[in-house]
């Protein structure tokens, strides 16, 4: 995932973490958690990456997360279904159930009673509870990025109302 521009420019999230750079350094520590210290392996990961970015219209973490999503054989065509909200067919019942889980977190913020046994079920307390990170890390990434609207080489010349609908 680039981090600068061909001018050297930081992108996205990490040109927003300079406004706060305490707060910034946490953001950044937390990410590599994430990225490097969880049960998710690296597919996974990215599926929920590509997931949450789908759900929330984040143009430049799916910009950015793309090519890594590919190179862990995430196919085109569930990348097509994470960006227009169906359901992945292609697929594993964990993988569904991990996507399903990562959306429902990202819409409605909660799980259910049955919905959070059956998570606890699949993933475990501790899974469940990355996964919960995870998806509120890229959130979180989402809402600076709209709120802050860095430069960044998909988005540039397209207005704050218009950015929403581009990962849609």
């Amino acid at each position: 995932m680039p981090i600068v521009d061909d001018a050297g420019r930081l992108l996205g999230p990490f040109r927003v973490m300079l406004a706060s750079p305490e707060v910034g350094d946490a953001v950044q520590a937390l990410g590599v958690a994430l990225r490097f210290g969880t049960s998710l392996d690296a597919r996974r990961r990215e599926l929920v990456v590509m997931t949450v970015a789908g759900e929330l219209g984040s143009a430049f973490e799916w910009w950015a997360h793309e090519r890594a999503a590919i190179a862990e054989g995430i196919a085109d065509d569930v990348l097509d279904d994470l960006l227009s909200g169906r359901r992945p067919a292609a697929l594993d019942a964990f993988d569904q159930e991990l996507v399903a889980l990562a959306r429902v977190l990202t819409r409605e913020r909660r799980l259910d009673d049955a919905r959070f046994h059956a998570a606890l079920t699949l993933l475990g307390e501790e899974g469940l509870a990355e996964l919960t990170w995870l998806v509120g890390y890229y959130s979180m990434l989402a809402l600076a990025l709209e709120v802050f609207a860095p430069e960044n080489p998909l988005v540039d010349g397209v207005s704050r109302s218009d950015r929403a609908r581009l990962a849609r």
